[in-house]
């Protein structure tokens, strides 16, 4: 998934991320403002406010602004609390105002916390929002409009990603069963000297998988052989 990087400069990691972070879920926040992904990021690193994020989503694109592996503040919950010692922010944008923007925003940040919990091997169970740390009532329009509702739309894009995986495992179990019947098929072919077209099958079925499509390339020598 596209992610546009805008990272506070390491010159102000004493101000907006200082502390080391292996995270453990990911908090959702809403911006209560109207400005863009990339506009709530910039002010976030031109001010020396402490508070900070590691993303913001709007209805366009996905901007990070503090690296993973850093701490933000955004949790309300101190200096060690867990919120914003171990939890990745996500911003949402056009909170204030909503409307179709606002939806838009949601639904690309639900794809996005999708596409993270995947990537890192999490569930529904890991996503939180800033209300559980500090009591403040944020992410405040996704909460009027409905907690589980959004954390449905995450499980249905999450739901997606796993589907697309196990279509791509079907796929590639298929191409190895015909490059493997290719390979036998060839070997008992004779060429115009008496030899098998393909010596030593079994070596060659252990390059089935590599990046170059080599199932297919045995598959169609095996149909335009003699």
């Amino acid at each position: 998934m596209k992610v546009v990087q805008n990272l506070v400069p390491a010159n102000k990691y004493s101000i907006k991320c200082p502390y080391p972070m292996d995270a453990e879920f990911i908090v959702v926040h809403n911006t209560y403002n109207d400005a863009s992904a990339r506009n709530e990021v910039q002010y976030m690193i031109n001010n020396n406010s402490s508070t900070s994020f590691h993303y913001a989503i709007d209805d366009k694109e996905v901007i990070q602004g503090i690296p993973e592996n850093r701490n933000a503040f955004h949790a309300g919950d101190g200096g060690n609390g867990k919120g914003n010692r171990k939890g990745l922010s996500v911003e949402i944008c056009y909170s204030k105002s909503g409307g179709q923007k606002f939806i838009e925003a949601e639904k690309l940040a639900a794809k996005f916390i999708a596409f993270k919990l995947n990537e890192k091997g999490w569930d529904l169970s890991k996503v939180k929002k800033h209300q559980d740390f500090s009591g403040k009532y944020c992410p405040h329009r996704t909460l009027d409009m409905g907690w589980q509702r959004f954390l449905n739309i995450i499980q249905a894009e999450l739901d997606n990603l796993k589907g697309e995986e196990m279509i791509t495992m079907t796929l590639q179990k298929w191409q190895e069963e015909m490059g493997k019947k290719a390979l036998d098929s060839l070997n008992k072919k004779k060429d115009n000297f008496g030899n098998p077209v393909v010596n030593s099958p079994e070596d060659w079925k252990k390059t089935l998988g590599d990046n170059v499509p080599q199932w297919l390339f045995w598959s169609i020598i095996d149909r335009i052989s003699k």
